[in-house]
């Protein structure tokens, strides 16, 4: 009785994580599909309050297609980029370059979709065959495909894009609330002992 109230309380305090106006995701790449050893693992922070999304419809983004830059949107970033030679290393906001194609440093594009930002990006984006890129000033990684970055200033490896979901922080006063019940189970147990050990015994005949 005492255990199942106890987990109760623990499952009725401990609240479901939703994304808050600035939400962290993983992000990661691999070449191993590509026929290289490159990879690359970040983390990103967005703006989802200023973030387009959806990101435009077919032909009113920039310069009259249907991406945009969100380089304004991140409010930090940071990628570490290993097994490709020259282009390893790690670039950060500061390291974000317009490329010579474009003229932009990232690339944004759900179709005209709007996306579930506390769900699995990548898969969204692949569902609606949108994109998302970024582009480094070289020996940065730079957008080369769809979901794709090529290291080394594009003259490196290609890495598919594998990841990019948020990154499920607890809320304030989650873990204390769970210590606080977990202490509350631990003295039930020990007054539930206690009172056995000190209960009277029968009287023998």
């Amino acid at each position: 009785m005492a255990v199942g109230f106890t987990l109760s309380l623990i499952f009725n305090l401990t609240p479901v994580a939703k994304a808050d106006t600035i939400q962290t995701y993983g992000l990661a790449w691999s070449g191993a599909a590509l026929g290289n050893g490159a990879s690359a693992t970040g983390v990103i922070v967005l703006d989802l309050s200023t973030l387009p999304n959806p990101s435009a419809a077919i032909g009113s983004g920039l310069s009259g297609t249907d991406y945009v830059d969100i380089s304004s949107d991140i409010t930090s970033l940071s990628i570490n980029v290993t097994g490709s030679g020259a282009g390893d290393g790690t670039f950060t906001l500061a390291d974000l370059a317009p490329d010579s194609s474009f003229g932009i440093k990232t690339y944004w594009n759900t179709k005209g979709n709007t996306l579930n930002m506390e769900g699995n990006i990548l898969t969204q984006l692949q569902a609606d065959a949108g994109d998302f890129n970024l582009f480094f000033a070289p020996p940065g990684p730079q957008g080369s495909s769809a979901l794709q970055l090529t290291t080394n200033g594009l003259s490196g490896n290609p890495m598919a894009m594998t990841e990019f979901s948020p990154v499920v922080t607890p809320e304030p006063g989650t873990f204390s609330s769970v210590l606080l019940c977990l202490a509350l189970f631990v003295g039930v147990k020990r007054l539930g002992g206690a009172r056995s050990m000190t209960a009277p015994r029968g009287t023998r005949l």
